[in-house]
């Protein structure tokens, strides 16, 4: 009979693991933004298939707003994906760029409180997202 050896799972790491609750925060309010201003864009254009809204999402200036939100999930992805030691001040880096998205400034502040203001589940996403970024863990 082979001895049952423990599996030994990587140590801790509180920083990946914050960096990773943000992240899952921020692709949450992302799918509540993309569901309400679809719901605009359809009232305008017409109901479209989900293949046509992803070339709208991809190519139309009216959702060029939450371009920089799917650019930053893809790089939180692709960071988190290498599983190198992630240093405190790189994912503090990546929190802070989310932060910011979260919190604009000139036209795009306008916007996202007009959508934050028009769909609450906008609103809780964002309350929640910000809760994650705030739970940041001391620095090692």
């Amino acid at each position: 009979m082979t001895p049952h050896i423990p599996r030994r799972d990587r140590s801790p790491d509180p920083v990946r693991d914050h960096l990773k609750e943000v992240r899952r925060g921020l692709l949450r309010l992302h799918k509540a933004l993309i569901d309400a201003e679809r719901a605009v864009w359809e009232r305008e254009t017409g109901l479209v298939s989900n293949g046509r809204f992803l070339q709208a999402l991809i190519e139309d200036p009216f959702f060029a707003w939450l371009r920089p939100f799917s650019g930053l999930i893809v790089e939180v992805d692709e960071r988190l994906a290498t599983g190198e030691p992630l240093p405190h001040d790189e994912a503090r880096g990546y929190v802070e760029r989310i932060r910011a998205l979260v919190q604009p400034t000139g036209a795009e502040a306008e916007r996202y409180e007009r959508v934050r203001q028009r769909d609450a589940g906008v609103l809780i996403a964002h309350v929640e997202l910000e809760a994650r970024i705030a739970a940041e863990p001391e620095a090692a």
